[in-house]
C-alpha cells in the first residue's frame, strides 16, 4: 500500500470521527485524575499527608459513622486514594440513592459529605460508555478505540523513518510545515500511550461481548433467620474482622463492602505484592455475624486469563504507581487530545493548498475541515449530545441507575 493509501486511512479516522475522538480522549485524560479534582472540589476529602495505609484506623471510622448515622446502612468503606484523601463511605439513603460521607483516617473524625455523582463518576461514565447503557455505549467506545488503532498504525507509514523523529525540532518554514511537524512530534511521543488505551479498549470490547474473565466461586453469602434482613456487624465483629485479615495474607486493605442485596458477607478487597491488578482480585471474606473466616482469592493464584482481565484497568487509567504515573498519563493524554485538533487543523491546510494552491484565513480552513467530516459530523455531535443530556438527567436524579 502506498503513502496516498496510507493517509486515506489515517484521515478516515482522524477527520470523519475527529470529534468525537477528542471528546473521548478528553473526558478520559481528565478521568486518570478524576479523583484529584474532587479532592479540590470538596474540602472534606482533604486531610494532611501525613497518613498512610498502616494508620488507618478502621475500627474508629466505623464506630464514628454508626455514631453519627443509624439509619442510612454502610455500603463500602474505601482507603484513602493517596495520604492526602479522607477516608471514604458509601451510604444509602431511605431513597435507595447512593451518597458519600468523608473520615479522618486516624481519629476517625467526620469531616463532610458529597454526592454519589462526582466528578469522579462523570469522567469514568462520560468516557467509558457516553452516559447510555452499558452494553450500547461501551461497544461505542471501544470501536471508536479500535479505528484509533488502525490511525495510529496507519501514522508510521506515513513518517518516513519514523525512529529518528522524536527530537527533530518542528520547522517554521510555513504554518503547514509547522503544525504537520508538530501533529508528527506529538503523535510520535505520546504513540505508546495510544497503544496502550486501543488495546486494553479492545480488550473491555471482547470482554463485553463473552470473552469476560470468571474468578473461582466463593462462599459469598450466609444464611439467616430472615433473608430481607441485612446483617451488619457490631463493633466488635467489625473489629475482630479488620484483625483478622492479616491472618489470611498480608493485603494491605482497600475495600470494606458490607452486606447488601447481592451479598450478606463482609468482603475486604485490597491490594499485595502482585501488580497490575485492581483492588478486587484480592479479597477475604467475613460472616458478617461471628466475624469467621469463610474463603479468600488471591491475584497470584488466578489463571493468565483472570490476570490480563485484572491489568487491564491500571494499564488504561495509569493507577500502576499512584498519583506519579496518573500524571504521567495525564500529560500525554493531554498530547493525544491535542492531536485530534491539530488533525483536523492539518486537513483544512492540506485541502486549501491542493485547491487553491493560496493562503487561507484560519477562519476558513475549519470551515474546509467541518465540511471534510462530511454526515459523519452529525453522527459525533448527536452522539455527544445525548451523553451531556444524559448526564443532566442522571446527576439530578431524574434517571435512576
Amino acid at each position: 500500500m502506498n503513502k496516498h493509501k496510507w493517509y486515506a486511512w489515517h484521515s478516515l479516522v482522524g477527520i470523519k470521527l475527529s470529534i468525537l475522538i477528542c471528546f473521548i480522549l478528553i473526558t478520559g485524560t481528565l478521568a486518570t485524575i478524576s479523583h484529584e479534582i474532587d479532592w479540590l472540589a470538596n474540602p472534606s476529602k482533604r486531610v494532611l499527608p501525613s497518613v498512610n495505609s498502616s494508620k488507618i484506623n478502621w475500627s474508629f471510622i466505623y464506630q464514628s459513622a454508626n455514631q453519627r448515622q443509624t439509619n442510612d446502612p454502610i455500603s463500602q468503606i474505601n482507603a484513602p486514594i493517596d495520604d492526602w484523601f479522607a477516608v471514604e463511605i458509601i451510604r444509602s439513603d431511605e431513597n435507595d440513592q447512593l451518597y458519600r460521607q468523608f473520615y479522618h483516617p486516624e481519629t476517625g473524625e467526620y469531616q463532610g459529605d458529597g454526592r454519589w455523582y462526582n466528578w469522579q463518576r462523570f469522567f469514568r461514565m462520560t468516557h467509558r460508555h457516553l452516559m447510555m447503557p452499558t452494553i450500547i455505549g461501551t461497544t461505542i467506545v471501544c470501536v471508536v478505540g479500535l479505528l484509533m488503532f488502525f490511525s495510529l498504525v496507519s501514522g508510521f507509514f506515513l513518517i518516513p523513518k519514523w525512529w529518528k523523529s522524536f527530537f527533530k525540532k518542528p520547522r517554521i518554514n510555513n504554518r503547514k510545515t509547522f503544525w504537520n511537524d508538530c501533529h508528527r512530534l506529538f503523535g510520535l511521543w505520546s504513540s505508546w500511550l495510544l497503544l496502550v488505551v486501543c488495546v486494553t479498549g479492545v480488550w473491555y470490547l471482547m470482554e463485553l461481548w463473552g470473552l469476560n474473565a470468571n474468578f473461582p466461586d466463593q462462599k459469598d453469602s450466609i444464611s439467616t433467620i430472615e433473608e430481607q434482613v441485612l446483617v451488619m456487624p457490631s463493633q466488635q465483629t467489625f473489629r475482630h474482622i479488620v484483625n483478622n485479615v492479616s491472618k489470611h495474607h498480608d493485603m494491605e486493605i482497600k475495600h470494606i463492602i458490607f452486606p447488601s442485596e447481592r451479598t450478606t458477607v463482609v468482603t475486604i478487597q485490597g491490594q499485595n505484592d502482585t501488580i497490575l491488578v485492581r483492588d478486587r482480585a484480592n479479597n477475604v471474606i467475613f460472616n458478617p455475624i461471628t466475624g469467621d473466616y469463610l474463603s479468600s482469592r488471591f491475584a497470584e493464584e488466578q489463571s493468565v486469563h483472570v490476570r490480563i482481565s485484572e491489568a487491564a484497568d491500571p494499564l488504561h487509567f495509569g493507577t500502576i504507581y499512584g498519583i506519579y504515573t496518573k500524571l504521567l498519563y495525564f500529560i500525554f493524554g493531554v498530547a493525544l487530545s491535542s492531536l485530534a485538533i491539530s488533525g483536523t487543523y492539518l486537513y483544512g491546510l492540506r485541502y486549501c493548498k491542493t485547491h487553491s494552491g493560496m493562503s487561507t484565513p484560519v477562519k476558513n480552513l475549519w470551515l474546509v475541515s467541518w465540511g471534510g467530516m462530511k454526515y459523519w459530523r452529525w453522527l459525533c455531535i448527536t452522539l455527544i449530545i445525548i451523553s451531556l443530556l444524559l448526564t443532566v438527567l442522571i446527576f439530578t436524579n431524574y434517571i435512576l441507575i
